[in-house]
């Protein structure tokens, strides 16, 4: 689902949803490389700076999750394993 604003930048997150006024971006990290993600990650980095979003990871290992918010710093953003759904 493309999720942005034009002019600042846009992109395609696995689910997009909209609760209490707020939107949430879905990134589902199971095949992506991490090169992949950092770029991602980069966009909704700009796309915080004008407006204000969720951002939600899941993957498959904790030493992924622990990369993922480590390149997240700043963002507001929850990462999960797939673990956490078990």
């Amino acid at each position: 689902m493309k999720f942005g604003i034009e002019d600042v930048a846009f992109v395609i997150a696995d689910a997009v949803f909209e609760r209490d006024g707020i939107y949430h971006a879905v990134e589902v990290d199971h095949t992506q490389k991490m090169s992949k993600n950092r770029t991602k990650i980069e966009k909704y980095r700009k796309l915080s700076k004008v407006t204000s979003f969720k951002l939600i990871w899941i993957t498959t290992t904790d030493y992924r999750r622990k990369q993922l918010l480590k390149m997240c710093e700043g963002l507001d953003v929850t990462v999960f394993t797939a673990a956490d759904f078990h």
